[in-house]
């Protein structure tokens, strides 16, 4: 088998695989509430940015460096 035979076998082994489970393939992973990509993962990440940032930013007030 050469590799043009190959290659036509392996999508056409992929157009049917495909065509018989569509639900795999077209729908995405079903994500959780807690990963990075969710509203709430990544309200955690502005949450873990901003909440330091804030902290450093009275800090440096409170020394009279920031006005």
């Amino acid at each position: 088998m050469d590799q043009k035979e190959f290659d036509k076998a392996h999508e056409d082994a992929l157009q049917k695989k495909m065509l018989e489970e569509p639900d795999y393939w077209f729908k995405a992973r079903r994500q959780r509430w807690d990963e990075w990509g969710s509203p709430v993962g990544l309200g955690l990440v502005w949450a873990l940015f901003i909440i330091p940032l804030g902290f450093f930013l009275l800090l440096l007030h409170l020394a009279g460096l920031l006005g």
